[in-house]
């Protein structure tokens, strides 16, 4: 009996013992296979190892140099202040010269040749600096208010307004309008032209019409760009398809905006005058953007500007607008807003 259990118990352990020896030689066997099949992090290319760790904590890991680099400053700002520098009129200590001539900001004369230190010590630096408007014969300085820059911006954004990149209108007719209704049904496209947009005029048939033949079609074609030959071109080759025909057209007439000042002194003028009328003279159409003189009870914001009477202003740009209307004709009404009056002019197209 004895014997029996002790034998049983030498199985038991030997069957234990190969059942431990074969579970560690696949364990072995396994891990071997993995290390066979996989990369470890350490001999992982550094986009590898990054996106593994980025994968198994759910959040995009950066190296320590990447934390650690502060953010480049842009090289451009002071570049591009330098330029502006260079580009602008210098002030207050900017200007070398010793003796200057200062234009009165109430009346606009200018005073007798006088010390810069001695101008300088009236400038109020927080809000008005002293700048070189003229150097030659004789170096005049003037006092701007900051808010002067605001200003010129404002007046900047007001022509930009008007410089509106051209509209592109579609116009549609068919073939069954006859030659002598042609010009009549032409009169949109005209006037999206004259306007200066461009228009996509798209000649089809009407359904239960008669299909004129391909040579009606052309003559017709041919009429259109006629009609419109004074204020048009085409832009770009004919679309042409079954029945269908697409003209792409463009406006002939240019427009030039041009900026008129106050000219100082008796002459009744404005700066810029001559400008607008040789571009009237050519045919064009010119926005004519008046910058009236604030009034003489008013504080001028901008330093530059020389206070006038808006009776003899006003005065004056009725003159000037009746003097280019022998040049050319108002074909839109007068966009007025404060301090400026702008004037659509339309030049007599020279035969």
């Amino acid at each position: 009996m004895n014997f029996a259990s002790a034998a049983c118990r030498v199985v038991r352990a030997t069957s234990s013992a190969k059942l431990q020896s074969r579970i560690r030689t696949t364990a072995i066997t396994q891990a071997q296979c993995i290390r066979a099949n996989s990369t470890f992090v350490r001999d992982a290319p550094p986009h590898t190892s990054q996106s593994s760790a980025s994968a198994s904590t759910g959040f995009p890991q950066r190296n320590q140099d990447q934390r650690a680099a502060p953010p480049r400053p842009e090289q451009k700002d002071g570049e591009e202040e330098k330029e502006e520098k260079r580009l602008r009129n210098p002030r207050n200590e900017e200007i070398k010269h010793r003796y200057v001539r200062f234009v009165n900001p109430e009346t606009g004369a200018l005073e007798p040749p006088t010390p810069l230190g001695d101008i300088l010590r009236r400038v109020n630096r927080k809000v008005e600096y002293l700048e070189l408007v003229k150097e030659k014969p004789e170096p005049i300085v003037k006092i701007q208010q900051t808010k002067t820059m605001y200003n010129r911006s404002k007046a900047k954004k007001l022509v930009q307004a008007t410089k509106r990149a051209p509209e592109e209108k579609e116009v549609q007719l068919t073939w069954g309008v006859g030659l002598g209704d042609l010009q009549f049904k032409l009169r949109k496209v005209r006037d999206e032209l004259e306007d200066g947009n461009r228009v996509n005029l798209v000649i089809a048939p009407k359904k239960g019409q008669k299909l004129p033949s391909p040579a009606e079609q052309q003559s017709m074609v041919e009429e259109t760009l006629r009609l419109l030959e004074d204020v048009a071109k085409e832009r770009k080759d004919r679309a042409v398809q079954k029945n269908a025909v697409g003209l792409f057209l463009e406006s002939t007439r240019t427009k030039r905006i041009v900026e008129l000042r106050w000219a100082q002194g008796d002459t009744d003028s404005w700066e810029g005058l001559k400008t607008a009328e040789n571009a009237l003279r050519q045919g064009e159409r010119v926005e004519a953007v008046f910058h009236l003189p604030p009034p003489p009870k008013k504080k001028a914001e901008d330093a530059e500007a020389v206070a006038v009477d808006p009776t003899v202003a006003q005065e004056r740009l009725e003159r000037t607008l009746e003097r280019l209307s022998e040049l050319g004709k108002e074909w839109k009404p007068r966009d007025v807003r404060k301090g400026v009056v702008v004037a659509h002019l339309e030049g007599i197209k020279p035969s």
